[in-house]
Parts: C-alpha cells; sequence; structure tokens
C-alpha cells in the first residue's frame, strides 16, 4: 500500500525533481512509517513524515487527531496514505492542509517553503478488492433500506439496532458499514457502531450505483397531453402511488421556497405502473422527450397502501438519488434540498 501511493507522487513529479525516502523511522521520539522528501533542481527539500493506515480503519475524527500530533511532535507536515482516500476524508484533509496520497492515485501535496502544490485525480470508489467481506456496490434493497435509515435516524447507533430499523440483517448492515466506512462516509466506534454520518456523502455514494432507471423496475416514460399540474391532480385520489425528483422535492422544501429549476418531469413509483397510464390518459414517449416517468420500486415499502388516498411522498433520501440520477438529472435540486435539510440537521452539511 506504502509503495503503491508513493509511486503515485513519484508519477506526478516534474523530471527536474527527485523524490527520497526512510522507512520506519524515529524522529524525536516518534515511531514513523517514513520520511519523506522532494528535492528540486536547486536542492530545495520540502520534508513530510508519513503514516500510513488502510482505509476505514480508524474514523476521520480520530485519524485527523493522530495526523495533528505527528505533525507537532515530528516538527515536520504530515503526508498521509492509505489504500484509497474517500471524498469525504479527501475534502476534511484539505479543510486540515493535510497533504495524501493514495493507491489509486489520488494526490494533493502541499508545501509552503519551497512552494508546491502537486495533485492527481484517483478511482471514483474504493477498489472492490480492498475487503473481501464489504459491500462494494450499492444498489440493491438491503442498501436501500440501510442508507435511507441512516439518513434520519439518531445517533450513535449500533449495528443490530441499525438493522432492526432498516428491517434487513445485521450482516448486511456490517458489510454496508465497512464500505461506508471504508471512504469516509460514516464514523465508527470499537464496538462497530455508527457515531457519524455525512448524508450529503451518503447519498452521493449511493447515486454512483444505485440510478432510478436501472434499479427499479417497469420503468417507463410518457408525456402528460394536458400538463404536469393536471396529472399531479388527477393523482389526488388515487392510493399506491409515491412522487419522487423534482415534485417531491419541492413538498419537502420549507414553505416560501421556490425551486431553483422549473419542474420539467414528473416522477412516480406506482404500485400498478402499468394501468396507472392509462387511467391518466398518459402517451408513451422516447426518455428525452417525455415528462412523466413511471416505475414499479425496487423496495415495495417506499410505497403507501391502496387505502391511503393522499399523494405520497417518497422518502427524502430516495427523492434525492432519484434527483441525482432521473433523466435530465438536477444536481442543484438535489443541493437546494440538501441545503434545506441541514438547517435543521448540520449532518447534511457534508
Amino acid at each position: 500500500m506504502l509503495d503503491d501511493a508513493l509511486r503515485s507522487i513519484v508519477e506526478l513529479l516534474p523530471a527536474s525533481w527527485r523524490f527520497d525516502e526512510r522507512r520506519e523511522v524515529a524522529l524525536r521520539g516518534v515511531r514513523l512509517d517514513a520520511v519523506v522528501e522532494l528535492i528540486g533542481p536547486s536542492g530545495d527539500r520540502a520534508s513530510f513524515v508519513v503514516e500510513a493506515k488502510l482505509s476505514g480503519s480508524v474514523s476521520t475524527t480520530v485519524l485527523l487527531d493522530v495526523l495533528r500530533e505527528h505533525a507537532r511532535r515530528a516538527g515536520l507536515p504530515v503526508l498521509f496514505v492509505s489504500d484509497y482516500v474517500g471524498p469525504s476524508l479527501r475534502a476534511a484533509l484539505i479543510a486540515e492542509n493535510i497533504s495524501f496520497a493514495d493507491a489509486t492515485g489520488w494526490v494533493r501535496v502541499i508545501s509552503e517553503d519551497p512552494l508546491i502544490l502537486l495533485t492527481g485525480h484517483g478511482a471514483k470508489r474504493s477498489p472492490q478488492t480492498r475487503v473481501a467481506s464489504a459491500v462494494t456496490r450499492l444498489n440493491g434493497i438491503a442498501a436501500s433500506r440501510t442508507i435511507r435509515a441512516l439518513s434520519n435516524t439518531d445517533l450513535p447507533i449500533g449495528v443490530r439496532e441499525l438493522a432492526n430499523l432498516a428491517c434487513v440483517s445485521p450482516g448486511s448492515v456490517s458489510k454496508l458499514l465497512a464500505t461506508l466506512a471504508s471512504e469516509g462516509v460514516v464514523d465508527r466506534d470499537e464496538r462497530g457502531g455508527v457515531h457519524t454520518v455525512r448524508r450529503r456523502a451518503l447519498i452521493r455514494r449511493w447515486a454512483q450505483d444505485y440510478s432510478f432507471a436501472k434499479s427499479n423496475r417497469a420503468v417507463s416514460y410518457y408525456i402528460a397531453p394536458r400538463g404536469l399540474d393536471r396529472a399531479v391532480t388527477q393523482l389526488s385520489d388515487r392510493g399506491g402511488i409515491a412522487v419522487t425528483g423534482s415534485a417531491a422535492a419541492r413538498r419537502i422544501l420549507p414553505d416560501g421556497v421556490t425551486s431553483v429549476v422549473p419542474l420539467r418531469l414528473l416522477a412516480l413509483y406506482a404500485a400498478e405502473p402499468i394501468a396507472l397510464p392509462r387511467e391518466l390518459g398518459l402517451i408513451a414517449a422516447e426518455p428525452a422527450t417525455a415528462n412523466v416517468v413511471i416505475a414499479a420500486p425496487q423496495d415495495k415499502d417506499v410505497l403507501p397502501g391502496f387505502n391511503d388516498l393522499s399523494l405520497a411522498t417518497a422518502p427524502v433520501a430516495l427523492v434525492l438519488a432519484d434527483l441525482l440520477t432521473l433523466p435530465g438529472r438536477s444536481d442543484a435540486e438535489a443541493d437546494q434540498l440538501m441545503e434545506a435539510l441541514a438547517k435543521n440537521d448540520p449532518a447534511w452539511n457534508e
């Protein structure tokens, strides 16, 4: 891991620069994984103490404390290296001005004297070979239920408690949490429970694997010839339907807040996705021209019962994931909704 991460730095260095390293050294009474130097053509040197840890082996909060203490005791800036540095951890390290490199190619090395800014881009998600017991794709029902629970439950929460809340097996929860912890989306305690969830990062990580069109069933596209407002009105006396995407976001936003974009696509989950278009008088269309999309949900639990005739709204986490993956995806609407959620829940700030 250390070799691969340091190689990511070496490959980015200009030809006139040299890279030097010493492994397993002691400096000012501190045992270090390594000390590395970037040496310029005129002999200027930027030195770093190296701290190497597997992704997810400690929480982000604990890791930052360790890195700060290493820098203080060694009297040198720290270079954190890992097999994978996920987006949330990258953001936390950047905020602390801590240099990092991973085995997939993510690099940010900074120095004020000599002046250095070295950056490289790596993998979008953690390599699948890293942790055999971890879930590598977050696109199944168990992942959906667990993510929805993590997006609104009180913390801290243990694995079994979370499994009961999400109605999935503890084994499925443990595997999912291993992936989320390795990518800096959640922080866990020594017993495996979750004490921190970065909810924006959670949704965006989910949207890497989940998509409205591919994860749900019987997805079909239509045009509402009388307009979307008329179609929504017609839904008010039918059960077994939940609205998602842009129309749902408008329902969740606080009163008086206007969506950043006009409503162009009405996205629905329906227990009877074949019969509903006929009842609404919709016309079949291609995805590029449609203004209505209907699907049978991957998880039927997101739907209300047939006797509930008030139009339901899909769970907030699912609405956000759908905003990020529906045709004409709207990151702006997702960001607006998460900003609104963050006003009452700081976990939505990152």
